[in-house]
């Protein structure tokens, strides 16, 4: 059960995280980059409303007289800013607020007119690249040290063991205060954070090349993890703040014990099998941590800026464990509990995650990502404390019957503080009182349910709902992130964690089980395949046979970014909210397509316009451009220009090479490079060599 199990080791400190901004379109109908067909956007365009259209028609939009509109391959329709039209004037244009520069001093009244989708806000005062345009994907722990370890023998009750508890165990001493870092031999991040889609940006994942825990110089642990997934998105952790300040997600990921520094004999390990289960075979480390309280400076002054990272700043809190044999390797499965009635005004807990150890007598459920928290602005320094939840309490729902209590706890600043999540990574075990002789069969074939006060606002008392009700089933997917290049077989699979293709396995779970049977499941597709478009959903699939460790094949004939959300049992889409479902349950997989391109004529010996050399020029229309400018870090790095790539080609071509993938240090760091781009380079190279 990973995070659940014994020991439990928690850090905490602080994280940061430097995503590059231009590639999101966040001011959509305003499109710098084409987020299917991997392209920069040269002049930039605005997809015109059915309002604005009617306007035109008019006479009435105000647009150069000499600008006509014009229509994508999809017959969307939209005008040009067609002074920007060079790579200098679209890196001065991106970083100064829309509306304030002379260089489109001819669209500023038709900014006014324009409104964001996302906000419904007019372009003006908008900066095209958003908030980091130089940022390089970097992602890493900061001052983050070792806060609790949680540890228990055998049938002991566990104990809780901090910097402040008077005589620790040796073994348990040497953690505490242990730092934990993602820094390569040479100082710098060996991680990075990054999307499957650039503009459904529910799925992110961290590669990382190196994870240390230290201590007076000494190694606990020194290995390379798998991917790590985020899989759950609280939207309204801090309850007095907007957008990516308010959300927090909780992010997956394991080391296996091959990819350990010693192996079986690195201290962790060693720890692990002193005071873990001795009857399951131990695989390697568990990981899970919370990224929450997120700063961002959204309004950056490029000119002061320059060409450098705005990276955000978070708080990180999480837990080492054990991974089991049987264990999941990006998420932990275990009884699942979704949110059912706001706690505050039209605020939700997250979905919560629970292990019920009927033979121990305790159930512990994962509040590392639902705890609530508000924000109090002591300039510069922002203060956060935990909000008063009150009592919670924990029953069982009977049809036609009272809820029965099986445990109680409170949150609030007092019994569960900030402090308090971060020496126990946020996990409640309660004590499993069976006073109503509830049999064993019938514990688990119950649904369990959480009650707490709901409240329009923070100054009344309040009634008792249902915050969190049991879902049957909880699906997920170790592969919950997929490539694919337009034109694979799916039946080979998918890039997911290296370059090694891997099928896309979906496991249900009932009760906190494997479900056995098969069941009913419908699966949701939500996809965009047009560069100005809002993705459309649709029924993918809707069967009674479903399995557990079913495989899944996903078409990938069209270029495409796509979402695939599971409705198991008697679960019913949200028909015109698909995103809602997937902040509520998680239960969906990310799926990236590449696009084919129509480069026969530079690889294919037998076309009739086959040429043995490929100019630099060719090199960087179809495959550098993109990278110049919207991921404009990289050449701040390495210029873009025909004189430093025929210099270091060797050194990039390593960097680029597949073989790299699955690294922190390949490039593209959007991993947004298809196939046949990448042959492309390698023809310019071999020109070369």
């Amino acid at each position: 059960m990973s995070q659940f199990d014994f020991p439990r080791i928690h850090f905490s400190g602080s994280a940061f995280i430097n995503p590059a901004t231009a590639n999101n379109n966040i001011l959509l109908p305003l499109v710098t980059y084409h987020p299917i067909q991997v392209k920069a956007i040269l002049p930039p365009r605005i997809y015109l409303s059915q309002d604005l259209l009617y306007l035109y028609r008019l006479g009435g939009l105000p647009i150069p007289e000499a600008d006509r509109i014009l229509s994508d391959e999809k017959k969307q329709q939209y005008i040009e800013i067609k002074p920007v039209d060079t790579r200098e004037k679209f890196m001065t244009w991106a970083v100064t607020p829309l509306g304030s520069s002379s260089l489109d001093a001819l669209y500023h009244v038709l900014y006014e007119l324009v409104l964001t989708k996302r906000t419904q806000k007019p372009l003006t005062g908008h900066l095209p690249a958003n908030w980091n345009f130089f940022g390089g994907m970097e992602f890493g722990f900061q001052g983050v040290t070792v806060t609790g370890v949680v540890a228990r023998n055998d049938r002991e009750k566990p104990q809780l063991f901090t910097l402040e508890t008077s005589a620790s165990p040796p073994e348990i001493a040497v953690l505490l205060g242990a730092t934990l870092h993602m820094e390569n031999e040479q100082g710098k991040s060996s991680a990075v954070m990054v999307d499957v889609l650039p503009t459904l940006a529910f799925y992110s994942q961290v590669f990382c090349d190196r994870l240390q825990l230290k201590k007076d110089g000494v190694s606990i642990l020194n290995g390379k993890p798998r991917k790590a997934s985020l899989r759950f998105l609280n939207q309204h952790r801090i309850i007095n703040q907007e957008g990516a300040q308010a959300a927090s997600g909780s992010f997956f990921s394991v080391i296996p014990t091959h990819d350990l520094e010693s192996g079986e004999l690195a201290p962790i390990m060693q720890f692990f099998l002193m005071h873990g289960e001795k009857d399951r075979p131990i695989k390697g480390v568990f990981i899970q941590y919370n990224i929450f309280e997120v700063k961002e400076n959204l309004l950056p002054d490029y000119t002061i800026l320059g060409e450098k990272g705005n990276p955000a700043y978070a708080t990180v809190a999480g837990t080492f464990s054990p991974w089991y044999e049987e264990d999941m390797a990006s998420i932990t499965m275990g009884r699942f509990l979704v949110p059912e009635n706001p706690f505050l005004n039209t605020i939700r807990l997250a979905p919560v995650v629970c292990r019920v150890d009927i033979e121990r007598e305790v159930i512990s459920l994962d509040f590392l990502g639902s705890i609530p928290e508000q924000c109090t602005q002591y300039a510069p320094i922002p203060y956060y404390e935990t909000y008063p939840l009150g009592l919670l309490r924990l029953v069982l729902l009977q049809e036609g019957t009272t809820p029965l209590e099986i445990g109680q706890f409170q949150i609030d600043d007092a019994s569960f503080s900030r402090e308090y999540l971060f020496k126990t990574g946020g996990i409640v075990d309660l004590p499993l009182k069976n006073t109503h002789g509830i049999t064993q069969e019938a514990f688990l074939n119950s649904t369990l349910g959480l009650l707490g006060v709901t409240k329009s606002t923070g100054l009344e008392v309040g009634k008792e709902v249902l915050l969190l009700k049991e879902s049957d089933y909880m699906v997920a997917s170790d592969q919950a992130g997929l490539y694919a290049d337009q034109g694979d077989d799916p039946v080979e699979g998918y890039k997911s964690n290296s370059l090694f293709k891997e099928p896309c396995l979906i496991r249900v779970f009932k009760k906190g089980q494997p479900a056995q049977g098969p069941l009913p499941m419908t699966i949701m597709e939500l996809k965009i395949t047009e560069g100005g478009a809002a993705a459309t959903g649709k029924e993918y699939l809707k069967t009674t046979a479903f399995s557990d460790n079913q495989m899944l094949l996903f078409p990938t004939d069209q270029a495409a970014n796509s979402l695939y959300i599971f409705y198991p049992g008697n679960q019913v889409p949200s028909s015109n909210d698909l995103i809602s479902d997937i902040v509520r349950t998680s239960f969906f997989i990310s799926l990236r397509i590449l696009p084919a391109h129509d480069y026969g004529k530079y690889l294919d010996t037998n076309h009739p316009e086959y040429s043995p050399l490929i100019s630099f020029e060719v090199l960087y229309r179809e495959v550098l451009q993109v990278y110049d400018l919207i991921f404009p870090m990289a050449s701040v790095i390495t210029p873009f220009t025909e004189a430093h790539f025929s210099r270091g080609w060797k050194y990039l071509q390593g960097r680029l090479s597949p073989d790299q993938w699955g690294t922190a240090t390949y490039m593209p760091s959007s991993r947004d490079l298809s196939r046949d781009q990448w042959e492309l380079f390698c023809k310019w190279a071999s020109g070369l060599s």
